[in-house]
């Protein structure tokens, strides 16, 4: 037996590598193209129409004026929507990080039994809609027949109801204790990977757990919960559906909510100018918030605490407060659980009745035969299916291709691609349905699902980079430069090699990306026609006709429906991860 060098085939592999290499340099140019089509068309038409005249659309303008700016500034009440939408979303984050940090510290760093469970279902609380939740607590609390109104009459005799959905207070307890979940998934993390012994060395000189918490604990983690916090704060100032349902009728007022009767007023015409300007306000806001997220994620590279020494978190004993800690949870849990119960007991009757076990007897199936009987709702189901099934796999297409492009190449025009499909996290989603409405409104696909497809793709297109940046950075390129030495082709090596490995990364952020374009109803109710409502809008028409029943079922039927796709995952998700 002889040694022999492997012959390789050079020619065939310098064609093979040409090939390659002109297949990725085409392939960059297409995302280049598409990404700037989807980012800079609409911001384009969106400043063009901020400058045009009133009464005129943007391209067919004479002249550009500052008209629309001078209206909203000298208005009386621009400065109270500002300062509105400031308090709303930061008391919002302030409440829905306080509850996040006791859940997530009781979950991560003691021995809290069903702990498991506690964090499948905070994960999928993204199942259920902030509309639904709006529209549950609607029930509860309405002053004329609100189910917990009713009951404190009953119990503590009470001449005037106790509680309103339509007030500052309502909006922002509801919007904080709907953003627990998200605030639990960005907290946990820091808690799970912080080293014990750095609190050990406080107990061992005497301090108390709630000191240790307070000197130790609190400090490390102060700059990832400011750039959780900034972030929060940038989303719930983009918010639009509960401050929409909510707030217009507590006489509260936000930047999101003008802008959207601005161009969808219930009577006259639209004054897209006027909503254009307004949206260019927010947007310049969304982007100083931007800065000083990346400012704060900056600082959080001095206190890094997970180094290269191995570490076993060590969990706390809960002990004589094991009782108040799964009160907390339960109770937490309950506030959650409710809406959907009233909602589920509403679809249950023909007109909305106070819960009472002898109504019991007369409940009946028939309001969900009726609302899925009808044509607006088979065609919203119909659309909400393309929708969600359309979005969510063309973002995590194109986020994989545009992630290996940023992680694996070290060229200008790559790390460009990269800022540019980040650019739209600083964009509003109603900036950018407004872009939307004017630059598809003479286009063949306006008053389609396609246009509702394409919005979702640029709003959500930000997270799936994110997500698979870090998924490739943790996987080292010999492995594709084994495949490539083996005469792989790169688009072989990407589906036979990177892709089963970033996988569990993909699938989750494609179930994220799912379920949020399931819950919108910025794009949906911006851009509806007849031809393209989904459930959410139905959902909003079908309540303000009002036919609460109806809403009721829609509501149930859609939380279900997701549910039945989030949850399985997320099962199987922390199985493979060891937890169950």
């Amino acid at each position: 037996m002889t040694d022999r060098a492997p012959h390789w085939p050079q020619t065939v592999g310098s064609e093979q590598f040409s090939l390659g290499a002109s297949l990725q340099i085409w392939t960059r140019r297409l995302l280049f193209a598409l990404v700037g089509f989807l980012l800079l068309g609409p911001l384009i038409i969106l400043l063009l129409t901020s400058v045009t005249p009133p009464g005129q659309l943007p391209l067919q303008a004479s002249a550009l004026t500052l008209e629309n700016y001078l209206e909203i500034f000298t208005r009386r009440g621009t400065f109270t929507l500002l300062r509105n939408t400031v308090v709303y979303a930061g008391s919002s984050v302030i409440l829905g990080m306080a509850v996040a940090i006791v859940i997530a510290w009781l979950t991560e760093r003691t021995d809290l039994r069903g702990r498991v469970v506690v964090r499948i279902l905070m994960f999928s609380w993204m199942a259920v809609p902030p509309l639904v939740f709006g529209y549950g607590w609607i029930l509860l609390t309405n002053p004329g027949n609100g189910a917990l109104n009713a009951l404190a009459r009953a119990v503590f005799g009470l001449s005037s109801a106790p509680f309103t959905p339509y007030s500052a207070v309502a909006l922002i307890a509801i919007s904080g204790l709907g953003l627990v979940p998200t605030c639990y998934v960005m907290i946990s993390g820091l808690l799970r990977n912080m080293d014990p012994s750095l609190e050990d060395a406080g107990h061992v000189i005497g301090a108390s757990r709630l000191t240790s918490m307070r000197k130790i604990t609190i400090p490390l983690m102060r700059p990832g919960l400011l750039s959780a916090s900034i972030y929060l704060v940038m989303g719930m100032v983009q918010t639009f559906d509960l401050p929409l349902i909510l707030g217009t009728t507590a006489q509260y007022p936000v930047l999101s909510t003008r802008i959207f009767l601005l161009a969808s007023p219930d009577g006259g015409l639209p004054n897209y100018g006027a909503a254009s300007a307004f949206g260019v306000v927010l947007l310049v806001l969304a982007l100083g918030l931007m800065w000083v997220y990346f400012r704060a994620t900056a600082m959080a590279e001095r206190f890094r605490i997970v180094s290269g020494k191995s570490f076993r978190p060590k969990r706390s004993k809960l002990g004589r407060l094991s009782f108040a800690a799964y009160a907390f949870v339960c109770i937490y849990f309950l506030i959650m659980l409710l809406p959907l119960l009233i909602l589920l007991w509403t679809s249950l009757f023909p007109f909305y009745r106070v819960p009472a076990l002898a109504e019991l007897a007369t409940a009946n199936l028939s309001a969900y035969a009726r609302v899925l009987y009808e044509p607006t709702v088979q065609r919203a189901l119909v659309n909400t299916a393309l929708l969600v099934g359309i979005s969510s796999t063309s973002v995590m297409f194109l986020s994989c291709l545009i992630s290996w492009f940023s992680v694996r190449t070290a060229s200008a025009s790559s790390k460009i691609l990269d800022v540019m499909a980040f650019l739209p996290t600083a964009i509003p989603p109603i900036v950018m349905a407004i872009a939307m409405l004017l630059l598809f409104m003479r286009s063949p696909i306006y008053g389609t699902v396609w246009v509702l497809i394409i919005g979702h793709v640029t709003i959500f297109l930000p997270f799936g980079t994110r997500t698979m940046n870090g998924a490739l950075l943790q996987i080292h390129k010999e492995l594709e430069d084994a495949a490539t030495i083996c005469g792989a082709a790169w688009l072989v090596g990407l589906r036979r090699i990177i892709l089963p490995l970033v996988w569990p990364h993909a699938l989750n952020a494609w179930l994220w990306v799912f379920a949020h374009s399931a819950r919108d109803l910025t794009f949906p109710l911006m851009l509806m026609t007849s031809n393209n409502v989904v459930l959410a809008s139905t959902l909003y028409l079908t309540w303000d006709y009002p036919d609460q029943t109806g809403a009721a079922a829609i509501a149930v039927i859609m939380v279900g429906v997701l549910m039945l796709i989030v949850v399985p995952v997320q099962l199987y998700s922390a199985r493979r991860a060891g937890e169950t």
